[in-house]
């Protein structure tokens, strides 16, 4: 079977992420199926250091800062993707949190007589009942939630409808470095605390500029820590020494070798360090589709993570003075609670593989 999986750009890299490692389980489920990537991704070390083919299209970003209109931006894009999944000829488009893609690229591509595969992160209430969400999701064959089943709000059109498959979190399946491991790789003596900070894939102005208020803050704290800046951030952060920065990605493998994190609330950051144990304070950044904040209140009711409730810097890093304090208490009870499984990954895979037989 051939495969197509299409991965929008963003703020970020959740959507490439996903079906990342969707295609991984995949491949290994089905070592003969073919995988096609298509991406506007602008993620740095994407596609060379991954396995699979990938055509890049430039995207929205680029087109923007090279002086294309929207408008010529679309009608170049949109036949390069009907091309390739003409030449490609798939006989299953995966899809990620934009059914026909932030710009509506994929729209002429949804004509195209194939299956297709929705991944449907938890999004705003707000948003998830938009006509136009219910439009566009009509000609998908299987919805799949990267959650575990009823742990979210889903649209009252999705609650009954047969297409619709909880898969849990979607996670790479690789096994985590251990600490002593991750801190030898990293050069990080046994004995120094150190903090991580990451806000995402770096492409958020307000990530970029959280990263350097709070690394000011731990400085003057003397405090040890790695900013991760993400694939998306190509070049030294403004704010942070040349060795504070770790352009590592992914990051995950190496969680283990932190005695903290102060990170964002989105969807793969968070799953990834209730994975790895760490103790961590998050802050929410707005965004039009995912409720960091929702994510981050549920986790912090349940003892999980530690957050702040002000919205000003002050208020902040008063919050983060807690966090530092109470750090060692946080971990303690973590390693109380059983430590989360994703088969997200696998779950997905097999739907995508049973999806001719049983469509």
């Amino acid at each position: 079977m051939r495969f197509l999986f299409y991965a929008s750009n963003g703020l970020g890299i959740g959507h490439l992420s996903r079906l990342l490692n969707v295609a991984q389980s995949l491949s290994k489920e089905a070592p003969s199926s073919e995988i096609l990537f298509l991406t506007q991704s602008e993620a740095a070390p994407f596609p060379e250091a991954n396995p699979f083919y990938a055509i890049r299209l430039p995207g929205r970003n680029r087109a923007r800062t090279g002086g294309l209109t929207a408008k010529s931006y679309l009608q170049t894009i949109r036949p390069l993707i009907l091309q390739a999944v003409a030449s490609f000829d798939p006989h299953v488009l995966v899809t990620d949190t934009f059914p026909e893609g932030p710009e509506k690229e994929l729209a002429p591509t949804m004509e195209w007589p194939i299956h297709k595969a929705f991944i449907f992160r938890e999004q705003h209430v707000r948003r998830a009942e938009d006509p136009y969400l219910y439009q566009s999701l009509r000609r998908y064959h299987r919805i799949l939630v990267p959650h575990d089943t009823d742990s979210i709000p889903l649209p009252s059109f999705l609650k009954s409808d047969p297409r619709l498959r909880w898969t849990g979190p979607i996670l790479p399946s690789d096994p985590l470095l251990s600490r002593k491991e991750a801190r030898e790789r990293l050069g990080i003596p046994e004995n120094r605390e150190t903090l991580l900070l990451s806000f995402g894939g770096g492409g958020d102005p307000e990530g970029k500029q959280r990263a350097k208020e709070i690394a000011t803050f731990l400085r003057g704290k003397n405090r040890s820590f790695f900013y991760a800046a993400g694939p998306l951030s190509r070049s030294l952060p403004e704010g942070i020494h040349a060795g504070e920065w770790l352009p590592l990605w992914p990051i995950r493998p190496y969680l283990r070798a932190f005695d903290g994190t102060i990170a964002s609330g989105g969807y793969n950051t968070v799953h990834e360090l209730l994975e790895a144990g760490v103790p961590s304070f998050l802050c929410d950044f707005p965004r039009i589709l995912d409720p960091q904040a929702d994510r981050i209140d549920r986790l912090a009711r349940e003892g999980r993570v530690m957050t702040h409730s002000g919205r000003t810097l002050p208020e902040l890093l008063v919050a983060l003075e807690t966090f530092l304090e109470k750090r060692e208490v946080l971990s303690d009870s973590l390693q109380k609670l059983p430590t989360p499984t994703y088969p997200g990954a696998e779950t997905a895979a097999r739907i995508l593989l049973d999806i001719l037989q049983s469509s």
